[in-house]
């Protein structure tokens, strides 16, 4: 059995290449022609919900229109390909005068939100855009920007000159990166948690309160790197986000020996990895399954990306599932309705009528009724969407706040909703929208329409770049690593600063008394439950508003 130790030597980024579609054995789906119009930038499209076995060559056909059309009018199918139940924007003769190509001289465009900390290069070497085209696009005559400025950003489908990457293709390695034991002291931009910033956690022993002791940490991150090969870039984030916390550690006295091995290149023997306080990875539930049969319980394994895992919990002994899974969001979003609902309010449930109940259908009335939540609910498919607005009507108050809940996570679904409650909206109902956190991931939803609902999701991640210790974990991640961190980064440093804490102020017992630690990391809170085995799982979740001035609040 081979496997190895490696060390951190760069972050590797490359392009990801354009989906490929192939017609062996597969039978494409009729396409119907879709009559709901939308206007982007004072052009014209067809919304198309996307059906089972559609292509986008099928749908090209059947509009008259070219992929190069549904490329410009539709920027991100070049990464994440043709999806089921998403739309996406068709282009009409009002929009598309000839051919898009990567020389138009009117590329397609996407939007950019200013955050605080960034400035106009920063934006054009994020999308690899010069600046000279972004100005020129927003009809600027400087380079000043402001916080929130939403900005146009060309799009190009094929260029030689500037290809279309997230990050910089060059990032030095860090010198201060260790190969496998203790990292050096942290810079002084690194992030600091100040236990007076997290008074939840002076009440009880919580993450902060250990990290004033002298303790030491073995911990075993396994993912699989296949540093052999083609790096993935979201294991490299990952293990980014640990070396920088344990650099934090290590300065705040709390010495941590990291051993990282390349899943790719098999599985540790248990005698090795039982040497470890714990072990951080692998990702996928398969992988999991073989490093816990492999350990049976002699050390915790923890799952540190994959919500879908958290079944494992209760087959497997000394499982540790860190992302909290649907059941908690759901029961989060139950639990919000109950607290914010007042006696004239109306609390409806809103679900795609389908021919079997769909799993967010199920899971979100399951948390109403266990929240004791008093809801009616309204059913509907894509094809009555215009006659939803007289079926919500019926339901609905003039006098109190009416909480819609959606109960889908279907982008097509959830995009006519959001037309037709814009459509009550107008009629004078006072609006308030809880759905599944996945919905902030659809791309071709208008934002502004979560804001006019004021949207209320609970997702299991969210930093927010308001807040002091996140915006030093930032500045750090950018000193060292030259580019943004990603939600992976975050999550590398919060489970290793947590987990590593915990280890350092308990010994062996540390998972012990797991579930009556609580704490609260850059974007993960942590607040386990027992699920039998000595297993534990993670419901800690974040609350995020979407607010009517186009601002979004954590909340808690």
């Amino acid at each position: 059995m081979k496997y190895r130790t490696i060390a951190l030597i760069g972050i590797l980024f490359g392009l990801a290449a354009a989906p490929v579609l192939s017609a062996q054995g597969y039978v494409s789906q009729t396409v119907t022609i879709s009559t709901e119009k939308v206007v982007r930038d004072g052009k014209t499209y067809l919304v198309h919900p996307v059906m089972e076995r559609q292509t986008l060559f099928g749908i090209s056909k059947a509009y008259g229109v070219t992929l190069d059309d549904l490329y410009a009018a539709n920027p991100g199918l070049l990464e994440n390909g043709l999806k089921q139940d998403s739309t996406i924007l068709v282009p009409t003769s009002e929009t598309v005068s000839a051919p898009v190509t990567a020389s138009a001289a009117k590329p397609a465009y996407r939007e950019h939100t200013v955050m605080w900390y960034e400035d106009l290069d920063d934006i054009a070497a994020r999308y690899s855009v010069p600046v000279e085209e972004i100005m020129e696009a927003n009809g600027m005559k400087t380079k000043k920007v402001t916080k929130r400025q939403v900005l146009k950003i060309p799009v190009r489908i094929k260029s030689s000159n500037f290809p279309e990457i997230s990050r910089p293709k060059e990032t030095p390695a860090p010198e201060q990166a260790p190969a496998v034991q203790t990292p050096e002291p942290a810079p002084e931009t690194a992030p600091t948690q100040d236990s007076e910033a997290a008074p939840e956690e002076k009440q009880q022993p919580g993450i902060f309160d250990w990290l004033t002791g002298k303790g030491s940490v073995d911990m075993a991150l396994l993912l699989p790197f296949n540093a052999a090969g083609s790096a993935s870039d979201t294991n490299m984030d990952f293990y980014a986000g640990v070396l920088m916390a344990l650099r934090d550690l290590e300065a705040e006295g709390i010495k941590a020996t990291l051993n990282v091995y390349d899943f790719q290149e098999g599985i540790p023997s248990a005698a090795v990895l039982e040497k470890n306080d714990f072990i951080l990875g692998p990702v996928s539930t398969k992988d999991l399954t073989s490093v816990l049969e492999r350990t049976e319980g002699r050390v915790p394994v923890i799952s540190p990306l994959d919500q879908r895992a958290a079944d494992l919990a209760e087959s497997h002994k000394g499982f540790i599932q860190a992302p909290s899974g649907a059941a908690s969001q759901y029961a989060g979003l139950a639990a919000w309705v109950k607290e914010e609902a007042a006696a004239k309010d109306r609390i409806v449930l809103v679900t795609e009528k389908v021919s079997g109940s769909t799993a967010p259908a199920v899971g979100i009335r399951e948390a109403l009724l266990a929240a004791d939540v008093a809801f009616e609910g309204v059913s509907w498919t894509q094809s009555e969407g215009r006659s939803l607005p007289a079926a919500l009507t019926a339901r609905l108050s003039k006098d109190g706040v009416n909480r819609i809940v959606v109960g889908s996570e279907k982008e097509a679904f959830v995009s006519d909703l959001l037309r037709n409650l814009g459509i009550l909206q107008g009629k004078g109902y006072e609006i308030v929208l809880y759905a599944p956190s996945r919905v902030r991931n659809f791309e071709t939803v208008d934002g502004s329409a979560y804001h006019q609902c004021t949207l209320h999701i609970c997702p299991s991640y969210f930093a927010d770049y308001g807040a002091e210790e996140v915006s030093a974990f930032v500045r750090a991640y950018r000193a060292l690593f030259r580019t943004e961190p990603s939600q992976f980064a975050f999550q590398g440093y919060d489970l290793t600063r947590f987990f590593a804490g915990l280890a350092a102020k308990y010994g062996n017992r540390w998972a012990s008394v797991l579930d009556q630690q609580a704490g609260t990391g850059l974007q993960t809170d942590f607040r386990f439950e027992k699920a039998g085995n000595g297993s534990y799982r993670n419901t800690g979740i974040r609350r995020i508003i979407y607010k009517t001035d186009y601002s979004t609040e954590l909340v808690r």
